[in-house]
C-alpha cells in the first residue's frame, strides 16, 4: 500500500492506501508522528510513500531523515507541480512557483467538478484561491493570509495587543453582528469581516467571470467548514483536499 503526505506549514497529514481513514498532526508535535505513522499502517507494508510539501527546509529534511530511519527500504516519490496534468492546465509561466499543495487541490477539485468552471479555496496557514475554467484552464489565483496569519501578524507590529484577545464578553462586554464595544471582540469581528469581504468579492468577481456558466466553490483546509459558513451554503467542503489530489497523482506514470 502506498502512504500519501500533505506536508503543510501547520500540520502533517498522512493517509494510507486510498480508502484508509486521514489522520493528522501538528508540526510542533512531530516527535509522536512515527509512532502513529506505524500505529496507522496495520497489516500491509508500505510500498511507497508519495509526498505534497510546503514545509520549510529544516521540515522537509526531517521527514527524509525519519523515513529513512524508519522505512529504509521504502521509496519517497516527491510531488511537483506540472504544467499539464490530470486535466488541469496551469496559469503560472514558472510552473515551479506554482505551490505544489495548490496543484494538488486544483487536481482533486477537477476530479470531482470535471467540465466546470470552479473556484478552489484551500483555507490553511494562508489562503489560497484560485479559478478554473471548464476546460481545466486555470487562469491565475491569489493569496492572503488566514485567521491565524492576521493574528501573528499584528501581535507582531503591535505586540501589545498579544494579551487583548481573549474573550471580555464575562466582563460585561457587548457586541452586534458587526461592532464591538471591547478590543477582545473588535479584534475577532476586524480579522473576520477582512477576511469575509476580501473572500466574497473575490467570489463575486469569479461568478461574473464565468457567467452566464454556473461557478463551482471547492473549499479545503483545516478552516474549510468556517469559511463555507460565511461565504456559499452551496459550496462543497473536502477537508483534506490536497491529500486527495496527493492520491489522484499518485495514480500517474510519469
Amino acid at each position: 500500500m502506498k502512504c500519501y503526505i500533505d506536508a503543510g506549514n501547520t500540520r502533517i497529514k498522512w493517509q494510507i492506501g486510498p480508502k484508509g481513514k486521514p489522520k493528522a498532526l501538528s508540526w510542533a508535535e512531530k516527535s509522536q508522528w512515527p509512532e502513529q505513522l506505524t500505529a496507522s499502517v496495520g497489516k500491509g507494508p508500505i510500498s511507497k510513500f508519495v509526498i505534497a510539501s510546503v514545509a520549510s527546509e529544516s521540515l522537509r529534511q526531517w521527514l527524509v531523515e525519519t523515513l529513512v530511519a524508519n522505512y529504509a527500504d521504502v521509496p519517497m516519490q516527491w510531488l511537483k507541480s506540472r504544467a499539464r496534468c490530470c486535466g488541469v492546465k496551469l496559469a503560472y509561466p514558472e510552473v515551479a512557483q506554482f505551490g505544489v499543495d495548490r496543484f494538488c487541490a486544483l487536481v482533486a477539485a477537477r476530479h470531482r467538478c470535471p467540465d466546470q468552471a470552479v473556484v478552489v479555496i484551500n483555507a490553511g496557514t494562508a489562503i489560497t484561491i484560485d479559478y478554473m475554467a471548464p476546460t481545466g484552464q486555470h487562469e491565475g489565483g491569489l493569496i492572503m493570509p488566514s485567521l491565524a496569519a492576521m493574528k501573528a501578524g499584528l501581535n507582531q507590529l503591535a505586540p501589545n495587543l498579544s494579551n487583548s484577545w481573549e474573550s471580555e464578553q464575562s466582563k460585561g462586554g457587548a457586541q452586534t453582528a458587526w461592532l464591538a464595544t471591547n478590543t477582545a471582540d473588535a479584534l475577532q469581528l476586524g480579522r473576520r469581516w477582512m477576511l469575509v469581504s476580501a473572500l466574497s468579492q473575490t467570489l463575486n468577481a469569479m461568478k461574473a467571470h464565468a457567467a452566464p456558466l454556473p461557478l463551482a466553490v471547492v473549499i479545503g483546509g483545516g478552516d474549510a467548514i468556517a469559511h463555507k459558513a460565511w461565504l456559499d451554503p452551496a459550496a462543497q467542503v473536502v477537508e483534506n483536499l490536497v491529500l486527495e489530489g496527493v492520491k489522484i497523482l499518485a495514480r500517474q506514470r510519469s
